[in-house]
């Protein structure tokens, strides 16, 4: 057999072949970091605690950064969120024109749903001095929780008192006195007049307890100080026309994120899930027994399950497991970390020890509302919850409303609670009483 003519299509197909691996290799070098580069972010949308050094060197590396913040963003998770707040505030005055592509984004997470994203944004809002900033500080007064107003104040203080006095003088009659002090102060710098208040004043609550009243010498200072703000406005309104004032920003209502389902033992040793609680109001409180900052909450918290039990339902999540923390109070590490870089001695829990503090503390205490274990800080990340106490309340539909850090007073919690509910019904006119 003649097999001469098979050698042209041999070498014809090793020469395509040995070109087809000449384009492989070449592809692989010229797009192995854009490949790379799409894995680490896919592996960035779906950790439920992203880290921040990956967040940072894929930020500086993307083509287009904005696209990336987007993606981070729209995966409506609160710690991908916080990590875009941050970064468009450090990024605020060095790159104007991220910032300007940003702008809805920006006014976007003005109402968003995490106190920390608010903090972060209106800092960017400032550091641009942008023209929005009084409308959004202005529709913070408003807010039903005071830390929201205080921060309002903090940023209008800062403005014109032509533009913000008024909006200012309306929180003289805040039930908060830390809100009346701070707004005398805000007053007082505006107008150099001097009635005798203090902030230090409502400086009442230094162990942190909500339920401490004030120093009765202080309170009527206060008083009295309120009363002559009041007096000096009847004589100076007119120097305040309203069309100076800026219209408090109100936007498409606050986002809703939606919260994914999980799992946790109670004390029992019962599994619990988070979709058992699905058609209540959930406040989910991350907390620790050595947390001191946690203490001074669980009585209120005991008070309002107590008063709210047939339209709320309180779970304290217990961190206890997790130990190592900043010079702040925040988790610098967890268990699960030693684990995943294969420690495993170091990553070991003992969770019957856990359970036993846990329990021992929960009765001393006299706790009323369930109590689950996250021992290695697994549906804490997913909350940013390692700056403790952190609560996070959800309405009855599943989705996360408001989360923030630190304790609030009981009539506060309730009034927050009342936003998630449907009002009631107005009664029905007695059509019998109609005159004819």
């Amino acid at each position: 057999m003649n097999v001469s003519g098979a050698h042209p299509f041999v070498h014809r197909r090793l020469k395509w072949l040995l070109a087809l691996l000449i384009c492989v290799g070449l592809a692989g070098v010229l797009f192995r970091k854009p490949i790379q580069d799409a894995i680490l972010l896919r592996s960035l949308l779906m950790a439920d605690s992203p880290s921040e050094t990956l967040f940072q060197e894929l930020a500086d590396r993307a083509k287009d950064p904005f696209v990336f913040l987007q993606q981070l963003w729209g995966s409506e998770k609160i710690p991908h969120r916080e990590l875009v707040a941050g970064y468009l505030k450090d990024k605020a005055g060095i790159d104007p024109e991220l910032l300007k592509r940003a702008e809805p984004l920006l006014i976007s997470a003005t109402r968003d749903a995490d106190m920390s994203v608010r903090e972060l944004t209106l800092a960017t809002l400032a550091k641009q001095k942008h023209p929005a900033l009084p409308r959004v500080a202005a529709a913070l007064l408003g807010d039903t929780d005071p830390q929201m107003r205080l921060l309002g104040i903090q940023y209008l203080r800062k403005q014109a008192a032509a533009n913000a006095l008024p909006l200012v003088f309306g929180l003289l009659d805040d039930p908060d006195l830390k809100l009346v002090t701070m707004a005398d102060a805000a007053l007082r710098n505006w107008t150099q007049q001097d009635f005798g208040v203090r902030v230090s004043m409502a400086n009442f609550n230094q162990g942190g307890d909500t339920n401490t009243s004030p120093n009765p010498d202080n309170l009527k200072t206060i008083q009295a100080g309120v009363g002559r703000w009041k007096e000096w406005w009847n004589d100076h309104q007119a120097e305040y026309p309203a069309n100076n004032i800026p219209t408090p920003l109100q936007p498409a209502a606050p986002e809703r994120l939606p919260v994914a389902d999980f799992a946790l033992k109670d004390l029992n040793g019962r599994t619990v899930r988070f979709s058992e609680f699905k058609g209540k109001v959930v406040l989910l409180n991350f907390w620790a027994t050595w947390c001191t900052a946690c203490w001074s909450e669980i009585p209120d918290l005991i008070e309002l399950q107590r008063k709210n039990a047939d339209r709320l339902v309180i779970l304290g999540i217990s961190l206890d497991g997790q130990t190592e923390v900043d010079e702040h109070g925040h988790l610098t590490g967890t268990h699960s970390d030693e684990e995943r870089h294969g420690n495993e001695t170091a990553g070991k829990i003992d969770i019957a020890e856990i359970r036993a503090k846990v329990r021992e503390f929960v009765k001393d205490k006299g706790i009323n509302y369930p109590i689950l274990l996250d021992p290695r800080n697994e549906v804490g990340r997913r909350f940013n919850g390692g700056e403790l106490p952190t609560n996070v309340l959800i309405d009855r539909e599943g989705y996360l409303r408001r989360r923030f850090i630190g304790g609030r007073e009981v009539g506060v919690f309730e009034a927050m609670i009342d936003e998630l509910l449907p009002r009631p019904a107005a009664p029905a006119r007695d059509q019998t009483s109609t005159s004819h």
